[in-house]
């Protein structure tokens, strides 16, 4: 029997962080979970609570990345020692920014570099050994508040299907379809999704929404 793989493992350390969250804001109406999300949360709590499981072989390596001496250069946010195993983190939320201004959903950009990183490492045999885990709090309606997947600017532009096509738990509920337009698909929760990128490389990954309406926070993990 092989050793698992790392889609096994994350599947159940963010099923047991969605029944903490769901424990610890029990009573939180929408507005409360906003201001929960923007005020007491951020992408390195995220990332410490997917490495609790791993203890002492959990290395954080948000920071080596940047370091011209860090033996864990790349694209990563946690390195589990014993596994090989390479986690990039991204935590989503669209309150406020760290300079305590109102900001907009997040760009684009960084989460396609993120793809990008993980479709490379795909390619080169690291299937099984590497992740990019989305996190959010279940507290807007519309998952394009958060992340830009429109064509263009405006509150609810034309999704854009270069950027949609990597959130296959994402249904359309018109067509056109406007940013507004695309909804959770609760029925694709936690299994196991292709996602076929339009672009140049040979290969398409998979991804795992974990979440349900009543759910207090919400995964995407991709691998």
């Amino acid at each position: 029997m092989g050793k698992p793989r790392i889609e096994e493992y994350l599947r159940i350390i963010c099923s047991i962080i969605i029944d903490e969250m769901n424990q610890v804001y029990n009573g939180y109406d929408k507005e409360q979970l906003k201001e929960a999300a923007d005020e007491n949360f951020n992408e390195l709590d995220l990332t410490v609570l997917m490495g609790y499981p791993f203890r002492h072989n959990a290395r954080y390596t948000g920071n080596e990345n940047k370091s011209k001496k860090s033996n864990y250069k790349g694209n990563y946010d946690l390195f589990i020692k014993t596994r090989g195993f390479k986690i990039e983190v991204k935590f989503l939320k669209n309150w406020r920014s760290e300079a305590d201004t109102l900001a907009a959903s997040k760009n684009w950009k960084p989460f396609l570099k993120d793809f990008n990183w993980l479709m490379n490492e795909i390619d080169t045999k690291g299937k099984g050994k590497v992740a990019f885990v989305i996190g959010w709090f279940n507290c807007v309606e519309y998952f394009s508040s958060m992340l830009q997947l429109g064509t263009g600017n405006g509150a609810y532009p034309i999704a854009d299907e270069n950027k949609i096509c990597f959130f296959p738990f994402l249904m359309r509920q018109a067509s056109p379809t406007k940013t507004r337009d695309l909804k959770y698909n609760y029925a694709y929760a936690y299994k196991e999704l292709t996602v076929n990128p339009i672009g140049n490389h040979a290969d398409i990954f998979n991804c795992m929404f974990l979440g349900s309406p009543d759910d207090k926070f919400h995964f995407a993990i991709y691998y």
